[in-house]
C-alpha cells in the first residue's frame, strides 16, 4: 500500500485542496508505515521557518473520525508544536491518503 502524508494548514477541514504533501510511504498496512509517518510529520514541522527552534511530536494515525467533513484521507493524524516559552502547544492537523501501489 501507498500512504501521501498531507500537511494542513491548522484544520483538516479546511482548503483541502491546498493541503501540502509532506511524505509518501510504502508498507503492507498503516501499522507498517506508522513510525515512519509519525517521524515524518514531526520533520515536516520542524524543518518550517517558524517552528525550527522548537520541539516538535505527532500522534499516531487513526482512522478519520466521524465528524470531519473532509473525505479525502482514510486516516488522520495530529503534529505538535512546543513552544519553549508559550502558554499553548501548536497542534496541526495531517491527513492519510491510503492507495494501493
Amino acid at each position: 500500500m501507498k500512504y501521501l502524508l498531507y500537511r494542513s494548514f491548522g484544520e483538516l477541514d479546511k482548503d483541502v485542496k491546498k493541503h501540502e504533501l509532506v511524505a509518501v510511504e510504502y508498507g503492507k498496512d498503516i501499522y507498517d508505515v506508522t513510525d515512519a509517518l509519525i517521524k515524518a510529520a514531526a520533520d515536516d514541522l520542524a524543518g518550517m521557518p517558524e517552528y525550527e527552534k522548537y520541539e516538535t511530536a505527532a500522534y499516531a494515525p487513526e482512522p478519520v473520525k466521524d465528524f470531519r467533513r473532509v473525505r479525502r484521507y482514510a486516516y488522520e493524524m495530529m503534529g505538535i508544536v512546543y513552544p519553549t516559552h508559550g502558554d499553548k502547544n501548536i497542534l496541526i492537523d495531517f491527513g492519510i491518503v491510503e492507495e494501493a501501489e
